[in-house]
């Protein structure tokens, strides 16, 4: 799933991976879901509260617009009991 970051008159050439200027990937497509952490880009960042999984651990962003990989700065680790 990709959010339009541009309003624009799209072309066939102009898909979301091949215009990333145009297009962000959305990195929590839904909010049931807990995914696996991508590398975001600068217009597809992590907010605060969201929560992946890596390296075998649930966590969550303490911060808003992190880019940050989990278990580096911005994540804490979500224990589960």
């Amino acid at each position: 799933m990709y959010k339009v970051l541009t309003a624009h008159t799209s072309q066939d050439t102009w898909t979301p991976p091949d215009a990333l200027s145009l297009f962000a990937k959305v990195l929590i497509p839904d909010a049931d879901t807990i995914p696996e952490w991508e590398q975001p880009e600068s217009t597809n960042t992590y907010a605060k509260g969201d929560k992946v999984t890596h390296n075998g651990k649930t966590w969550r962003s303490t911060t808003d617009n992190n880019v940050w990989e989990p278990g580096v700065y911005g994540w804490e680790e979500v224990h589960t009991n």
